[in-house]
């Protein structure tokens, strides 16, 4: 029914989909645990942008994104919009880094945008619960 490099690609999906979605909790959930002081630094870090809020927040609805697009990532439930909101996000990234010229962060948040973009077009792939409750 699935030939072996179906299974491969698959298990590669669930691999990088698991792995970004830890890399992603560990950079949101401390933060947004440790209060108004973190959800003020993540806001003035992109503060560029100007929607009109607060630092506070406009920090605590960054790391929010970022922890349930790791959610999304997990379980594959709105898997291509939190990929899409996750690449705008990580491209924003990179042009505050590209202000500052923090050679360094850039390139790492370009990269991950690159990885985010792919994942738009490939799905989350057969290991998703999404697709498992689908077919029941």
């Amino acid at each position: 029914m699935f030939g072996s490099q179906e299974r491969k690609i698959n298990l590669g999906l669930l691999i990088m989909r698991l792995g970004l979605a830890a890399a992603l909790l560990v950079h949101s959930l401390p933060k947004v645990i440790g209060g108004e002081s973190a959800w003020r630094g993540m806001g003035t870090m992109l503060s560029f942008i100007n929607v009109g809020l607060p630092p506070t927040v406009f920090g605590i609805a960054i790391l929010l994104i970022e922890a349930l697009g790791a959610v999304s990532l997990i379980f594959g439930y709105f898997f291509r919009i939190a990929c899409i909101v996750l690449f705008v996000l990580f491209g924003l990234y990179f042009f505050n880094y590209f202000s500052i010229s923090y050679k360094t962060l850039m390139l790492w948040s370009i990269g991950i945008a690159a990885v985010f973009l792919g994942l738009i077009f490939v799905g989350p792939g057969r290991y998703a619960l999404a697709v498992r409750l689908e077919r029941k």
